[in-house]
């Protein structure tokens, strides 16, 4: 049994940030149903703010330090020092503020030594509790799957039980059996300042290695951990449509598919703008772009509907199976 099953007798906090309420709810309503079907305890933080993402980062650090730590403050209210956090620019805030505040970091600057000071005065003043020890551990959704993926092995082999010979005709399991992903990690999870380092950051695999979990072998991509364009699809969308197209390239040189991505921006720039990435460089692409939540909750039993797949841009194109004697796929 892993360390975080170890402890989910107690609930572990969830955090969804802005871009999961809004542009990703797709993202947002299937990782809430993955943890539900996997018996996952967490509770979303009561009151949550804005992480201070670049926009508050690119006024003043101390902001988005300070935007952050509430909401670790407001977890550490509701009795969790474990915080999930999907989108992975929230992940790298929450993350630095966790740096910033824990007790135990004994490698701080001097610099962040005096920014602790700052913050646990500004939230000593606000009425929170700073004088015991804090212990926060902040998590990506890949690193948790990822050290919950024996957790995953036993709830698909239930799965398979339970579906064992069972003539089936339905989109979500043939959406499964002709899936031929590379799995996309984009350039900041383990490359970021203040992050885990829980896998390679040239060569990550630990999607892969979640998803053999689920039966489902991921394709060999040499564009895994490639800049999509980020947040330039804003302000330079020329660039991040020829950054996004190379990574389509890459994806189908290496006889995908479709694109198993974790970050709501990278999955919008492959998703979204890929009608936008056709009409600009006359190309033909026609690539499902899915988060890892979405096609973990269809290998453990949940439907369409339940992880979102229809809100898709890029709507899969499944051919239709003939009637099977189901062995779970």
């Amino acid at each position: 049994m892993n360390n975080i099953e170890q402890k989910n007798q107690k609930p572990i906090a969830y955090y969804p940030g802005c871009s999961l309420n809004s542009t990703a709810i797709d993202f947002n309503i299937s990782v809430k149903n993955l943890l539900k079907i996997l018996k996952i305890n967490f509770k979303e933080i009561k009151d949550w703010n804005c992480c201070g993402t670049t926009p508050a980062h690119n006024t003043s650090s101390e902001m988005s330090i300070a935007l952050s730590a509430r909401n670790l403050f407001l977890a550490k209210n509701m009795g969790c020092d474990e915080i999930i956090c999907p989108c992975v620019s929230c992940y790298c805030k929450l993350f630095e503020a966790s740096f910033i505040l824990n007790s135990n970091i004994t490698s701080r600057s001097e610099f962040e030594k005096k920014k602790r000071e700052e913050i646990l005065n500004l939230f000593k003043n606000m009425g929170f509790d700073t004088e015991s020890e804090l212990n926060f551990k902040v998590y990506s959704i890949v690193e948790f799957l990822y050290k919950n993926r024996d957790l995953i092995r036993q709830k698909f082999s239930e799965n398979k039980i339970k579906n064992n010979n069972i003539v089936i005709y339905e989109k979500e399991k043939e959406l499964l059996t002709q899936l031929k992903p590379v799995c996309y990690y984009g350039c900041v999870l383990l490359r970021a300042e203040y992050s885990t380092k829980f896998d390679n950051a040239e060569n990550p695999v630990s999607m892969e290695e979640i998803l053999k979990t689920v039966d489902i072998k991921s394709k060999n991509f040499r564009f895994k951990t490639e800049c999509c364009g980020a947040i330039l699809s804003l302000t330079h969308k020329e660039i991040a449509l020829k950054l996004s197209k190379e990574i389509l390239d890459a994806a189908l040189e290496a006889g995908a598919n479709s694109i198993i991505v974790f970050c709501p921006l990278c999955q919008q720039n492959l998703d979204l703008r890929q009608t936008q990435i056709n009409k600009h460089f006359k190309t033909n692409y026609n690539i499902p772009i899915y988060y890892i939540s979405q096609i973990l909750g269809l290998a453990l039993g949940l439907s369409y509907e339940d992880v979102m797949i229809n809100k898709l841009f890029i709507k899969p194109e499944i051919k239709k199976l003939k009637q099977v004697n189901f062995q779970y796929l």
